[in-house]
């Protein structure tokens, strides 16, 4: 599966278009990405008037752990690398109030 487009790619795919008036073919070379992925990103944003759709779900969930829980996890183990996984958690219930 292809990576999806980025929100910025999008909004210049359309201004290329709507703004520039520019030719399908063109923007597809310029965006280096097939003619169909243009389409498909111009088609979006006629049927809901901004570049992505609005009612898409977020795939996977939510993650337990932030930036700063991995950082406080990554002190703590170049403090003290024997640590076992359940020691680990427990100082990460304990500080950072996360299980």
């Amino acid at each position: 599966m292809a990576p999806p487009v980025s929100l910025e790619l999008r909004e210049r795919i359309i201004a290329w278009k709507y703004e520039l008036n520019m030719p399908i073919s063109v923007i597809a070379q310029l965006a280096n990405q097939c003619e169909k992925t243009v389409k498909n990103v111009l088609k979006t944003y006629r049927d809901y008037n901004q570049p992505t759709n609005p009612f898409i779900r977020p795939r996977g969930r939510k993650r337990i752990l932030d930036r700063d829980d991995l950082n406080y996890i990554e002190s703590i183990l170049l403090a003290e690398p024997a640590l076992f996984l359940d020691e680990i958690q427990d100082k990460l219930l304990v500080v950072r109030d996360v299980e």
